[in-house]
């Protein structure tokens, strides 16, 4: 392996296009955000603010005409060059059934 080689620690593919993802704490109404990547495990997503580390979050995914509903917790955020966040959100609740859709498209099925 090469030094310039970075090493994928991730256990799980990743869709890579943009979705349209509703994301909402308590205290805050559901806004949209940008999705740039998708998971059976998780997404990471563009907001207008930081939400805070380890903050609870609601996520609804709308995906080929499948509304998934999940809870998920921020595990990672990043101020963007453009003055957004990058946040990093695991699913911590989510049907089965709805991670294995996850899984599926992820892997283009």
């Amino acid at each position: 392996m090469s030094a310039n080689t970075v090493s994928e620690k991730r256990r799980e593919g990743r869709y890579g296009g943009r979705l349209e993802v509703v994301i909402g704490t308590q205290g805050m109404p559901g806004r949209p955000v940008t999705a740039l990547n998708l998971s059976a495990s998780g997404l990471y997503c563009v907001c207008d603010e930081p939400l805070g580390d380890l903050t609870r979050v609601d996520v609804s995914v709308n995906l080929d005409k499948n509304q998934v509903m999940a809870r998920a917790v921020v595990i990672r955020e990043e101020e963007l060059p453009d003055g957004k966040w990058g946040i990093g959100l695991f699913f911590t609740r989510i049907r089965f059934e709805d991670r294995q859709f996850f899984a599926r498209y992820v892997n283009g099925e």
